[in-house]
C-alpha cells in the first residue's frame, strides 16, 4: 500500500512540475547598420543564450568584439569578453576632436603587434534600447559626442547605393 501511495504521489509531483517559459527577446537577432556616413557595414548578433557578436568593416579596416549581454528594464547592456588574439582596441564609440589624438594605441594582449588590420571594440556598459523596430544606441557623456550622433540599427540591411 505505502509503494502505491508514493508512486502516486511521485507521478501528482512529475505532471505538476512545469518547465518555466522562456520568454522570446526582443532584443536577440542580427541587427544591422542603418545610418550610410562613411562605406562601412556593421552587425550586432545577440544570441539568446546571454551572447553577442559584434562585426564592422570599412574599405580597408575591420572591427569585431564578443560578449556578454544582459537586460536592464526595458535596455540591454552589452560587455565586451577579452580576446586571446592580439588586436588594437578602441571603445565601441569616442569622438574625438580633430587634432586631440593622443595616439596611444591599446592592444588586446599586453604588448603584442597586431599583424593585420582587424581592431577590437570595447563593449563596456553599452546601452541599447528599441525604439521603432530599431535598436537604438545610447550615447555615454563620457564619450565627447555630439548628441545629435545618432547610433540605430535594424532587422534589415540598408540598400546600399
Amino acid at each position: 500500500m505505502r509503494i502505491r501511495i508514493f508512486s502516486f504521489l511521485i507521478f501528482v509531483c512529475l505532471i505538476s512540475c512545469k518547465k518555466p517559459e522562456i520568454l522570446p527577446n526582443k532584443f536577440s537577432g542580427t541587427w544591422y547598420d542603418t545610418e550610410y556616413i562613411i562605406p562601412n557595414n556593421s552587425i550586432i548578433k545577440i544570441n539568446k543564450d546571454s551572447s553577442f557578436s559584434y562585426r564592422s568593416r570599412g574599405c580597408d579596416w575591420r572591427v569585431l568584439s564578443k560578449g556578454n549581454w544582459k537586460i536592464i528594464g526595458d535596455s540591454i547592456e552589452l560587455n565586451s569578453t577579452t580576446s586571446d588574439t592580439c588586436y588594437k582596441m578602441f571603445p565601441f564609440v569616442e569622438c574625438i576632436p580633430f587634432g586631440k589624438y593622443n595616439g596611444r594605441d591599446l592592444s588586446t594582449i599586453p604588448n603584442c603587434n597586431p599583424k593585420d588590420d582587424a581592431s577590437f571594440a570595447i563593449f563596456k556598459k553599452e546601452i541599447f534600447y528599441i525604439k521603432n523596430d530599431s535598436l537604438v544606441y545610447k550615447l555615454k557623456a563620457s564619450s565627447n559626442c555630439p548628441d545629435t550622433l545618432r547610433i540605430a540599427y535594424a532587422r534589415t540591411q540598408k540598400i546600399r547605393k
